[in-house]
């Protein structure tokens, strides 16, 4: 299989290839959190011996939900199944991002990867060329949303999550139930929030027919994306997947997976949670967070939820 996951093309079977975008920082840019306008959180880690972030290591692993045997068939750089993702850099600026394309889409004759490639694919896009400002994921994300409603534009939806490594900062645009955590020695510092309309409803980017007329579909514009800005330290690793990861994949499994994790094992620890989640997924007695979840609506749903699995890991060195 050959998957180009940003700019780094390898042969594998479920890897992406390590990206190592090393940084030089000039002694201004050695600083705490830059707050932007309309960010709901700001989560500020100063601290005398913190170490500035030199260098950003980037690993990307996926399978789609109908996976049984052998190597995931991709059928373009970054997609798996519905799923789809991209890293990309401009200058000392590091981008990645995560969509979930909406398989709803499937009962109408319309393939739901369409949508959330050409998504992911705008964006990097617009990365690399540099039209975009390095500490507004909501903007890139509206950029690349706005270009994707071009005529003729895809038919389909699916959640976004985005986000950027710029000086010591990583800022983040996330809409619907993809996210993203920080792992920093052995601990959660943060993790991003979803944002449903209802259980298992996901906030989505949407590109309608005509004919729908806006009824009964969901179409959330890139404005409502939650943003969040978020002092990075070297060593932290950042996990930012759909949810095939989170609707089976404990916190504490997350943890005990990545605690040490380092820059030379990155892809092993990549393809390792990945492959975790999928064995969970497919597990009929996992207690997993989505069956969790569906609980406290009243719904039985035991083991786990077969999906696409899509995650992109971060070294902060």
């Amino acid at each position: 299989m050959l998957v180009n996951c940003g700019r780094v093309v390898v042969r594998a079977i479920i890897s992406a290839g390590v990206i190592d975008h090393s940084i030089q920082l000039p002694a201004e840019c050695r600083r705490g959190v830059s707050k932007c306008e309309n960010f709901s959180t700001t989560v500020t880690t100063n601290q005398p011996e913190q170490t500035p972030v030199t260098r950003v290591y980037a690993s990307c692993c996926g399978f789609p939900k109908d996976l049984v045997n052998g190597p995931s068939v991709v059928r373009d750089n970054g997609v798996f199944g519905d799923d789809a993702c991209f890293i990309a850099n401009f200058k000392n600026t590091h981008v990645v991002g995560v969509a979930d394309g909406v398989g709803g889409w499937r009962r109408y004759g319309i393939d739901p990867s369409e949508f959330s490639s050409r998504l992911m694919k705008a964006c990097s896009e617009l990365v690399q060329s540099g039209e975009f400002e390095p500490r507004r994921p909501d903007r890139l994300l509206a950029q690349a949303y706005e270009t994707l409603s071009e005529p003729p534009h895809p038919i389909g939806s699916s959640t976004a999550c985005l986000l950027i490594v710029n000086e010591d900062t990583l800022y983040s645009a996330n809409l619907g139930d993809s996210g993203f955590l920080v792992l920093r020695k052995g601990e959660i510092v943060y993790r991003s929030r979803e944002q449903t309309h209802y259980f298992n409803a996901p906030f989505q980017l949407s590109l309608l027919p005509e004919s729908a007329g806006g009824s009964g579909f969901f179409g959330d514009p890139p404005e409502k994306a939650e943003l969040n800005s978020i002092d990075l330290q070297s060593g932290d690793v950042v996990v930012l997947a759909t949810d095939g990861l989170w609707d089976n994949v404990s916190e504490s499994v997350i943890i005990e997976q990545l605690a040490n994790v380092q820059q030379s094992d990155i892809q092993a620890a990549c393809n390792t949670l990945a492959l975790t989640a999928r064995r969970l997924a497919f597990d009929s007695r996992h207690l997993s967070p989505f069956a969790v979840k569906a609980s406290l609506h009243g719904i039985n749903a035991p083991g786990g939820k077969p999906d696409d699995i899509t995650l992109v890991l971060l070294l902060i060195a």
